[in-house]
């Protein structure tokens, strides 16, 4: 059973009571989404990134490194050596309301902003491509250069049948990657990815007096390969913290948002919040983004406006 059907179970739990059922089976709360608890995998030898995640209401628990699948009766059953029915029972006895002081104590403790992907996952995903026909295809179907495989450490899961892109903090540090689906067009993150705390290649390029924004991680490397500085928000909406990073590193900020309407609000959110060093390039509307057009036209690309200017390219 795959982990999107295990998990429409519903609330079978509170959280609360899937909290303290994880710590008194020794397993850690690292971090947690709206959703789910980060922890590192039971599973697997996983000890440097959490890769684990525990569903805070069915309690299902999924590892994105090894793919293990288990509800939180398995789970409690793996962690704390107990049988079926002992599990079963503990998970029961924690309905009740634990010490509030330890509940609050949990809150206080402070979390580093930033941690460490695990390299080593990586460091796979990018030897996978280089042995995936199928992978470099795609890439190079997206005009992705074999240059930029290696420059931005491109990856490839054979099991997701997904490409796999690495995400870093400003100071360079792996904070996990973007996954997007060879067929169709899914994706999917590295649990507790922070991608709002971050803009995707501003590691590389954050020096630079200038600097390209877009959405995509692909029309960022598109950029860089004709040798224009870029970051990606990845998504259309921009959070504060990358509106804080734009200001702090750069004084000529030029938007090329998508041709679509979540395209313009991005492109708003940015003037609204950086005025007079924002330009805007607007596309000719036979693109949908940069990744529409040929490195000719990408190349024609202006690096200054005034605020009121669009260039409609040819």
């Amino acid at each position: 059973m795959d982990r999107r059907n295990r998990r429409i179970k519903g609330d079978l739990y509170s959280q609360e009571q899937v909290r303290r059922v994880l710590a008194g089976s020794g397993v850690d709360v690292e971090s947690e989404l709206d959703a789910d608890f980060i922890i590192f995998c039971p599973f697997h030898n996983n000890h440097r990134t959490p890769a684990g995640e525990v569903q805070k209401t069915s309690g299902m628990f999924f590892c994105f490194s090894c793919q293990k699948s288990a509800d939180l009766v398995e789970l409690v059953m793996h962690t704390s050596g107990r049988t079926y029915f002992e599990a079963a029972r503990f998970i029961k006895s924690k309905e009740k309301i634990g010490s509030i002081i330890s509940e609050i104590d949990k809150t206080l403790i402070k979390q580093e902003e930033f941690k460490q992907f695990d390299e080593l996952i990586l460091k796979r995903l990018y030897n996978n491509l280089a042995t995936s026909d199928r992978a470099k295809d795609y890439f190079r179907y997206r005009k992705i250069e074999m240059s930029s495989w290696s420059k931005f450490s491109l990856g490839y899961s054979e099991k997701q049948d997904m490409v796999t892109v690495p995400v870093h903090s400003p100071d360079g540090i792996a904070l996990g990657f973007v996954g997007r689906s060879i067929e169709g067009k899914e994706f999917k993150n590295t649990p507790g990815l922070p991608k709002s705390k971050t803009l995707f290649n501003l590691n590389r390029v954050k020096t630079s007096d200038r600097v390209y924004v877009v959405e995509s991680s692909f029309d960022v490397m598109r950029l860089d390969q004709v040798n224009l500085p870029a970051v990606a928000t990845l998504g259309a909406n921009v959070s504060n913290s990358q509106i804080e990073l734009l200001q702090k590193y750069f004084n000529n900020i030029i938007v090329v948002a998508d041709n679509d309407e979540a395209g313009g609000n991005m492109k708003d959110r940015i003037i609204e919040k950086l005025g007079s060093r924002v330009s805007v390039i607007q596309l000719n509307s036979k693109y949908k983004d940069i990744g529409d057009m040929d490195d000719e036209s990408i190349r024609s690309l202006e690096f200054r406006f005034d605020n009121s200017i669009s260039l409609m390219l040819n």
